[in-house]
């Protein structure tokens, strides 16, 4: 639709209000984080998506959610669309499909949810330790060992 992973939230806004499909609520900003740098804004395109969700950090966009209205666009056909857009998926669970495009992360899961997300920028965003470089039976054996 042309909202891209690093775009400003200046540059987003901008792009929405330019847009006759995407509709900014006056309360476009959902405050689900206290922390200062993380920011979500909330659009929508009626009526095949009720509810898109735009993450940004230190000012840059690192995560979009688009929820589909099931009646107007489904899971099956959102799957069929991106395998035809990136290949094959790279992993699939009942729940859900991923595809790994350079640093983004594109997940389709039930019932009918997209997920773009720079996975270095969430991570960073939501404070995680970074992986252990203990292989996994070391810490297999770590685990066991501590009975």
């Amino acid at each position: 639709m042309g909202l891209n992973i690093g775009m400003s939230r200046e540059e987003v806004l901008n792009f929405a209000d330019d847009n006759d499909l995407i509709k900014v609520p006056k309360n476009r900003d959902v405050e689900f984080f206290p922390v200062e740098d993380r920011k979500i804004l909330s659009f929508s395109v009626l009526p095949e998506i009720p509810d898109m969700y735009l993450q940004f950090y230190d000012d840059k966009l690192y995560a979009i959610t688009v929820i589909f209205n099931e009646k107007y666009i489904d899971y099956y056909t959102l799957i069929g669309v991106l395998e035809n857009k990136y290949g094959p998926y790279a992993e699939l669970v009942p729940e859900w499909r991923k595809w790994q495009i350079e640093e983004i992360e594109i997940r389709v899961e039930k019932p009918a949810v997209v997920k773009y997300i720079a996975l270095d920028e969430f991570i960073e965003a939501a404070g995680f330790e970074s992986q252990s470089t203990t292989s996994g039976k070391e810490r297999k054996e770590m685990i066991l060992e501590g009975l």
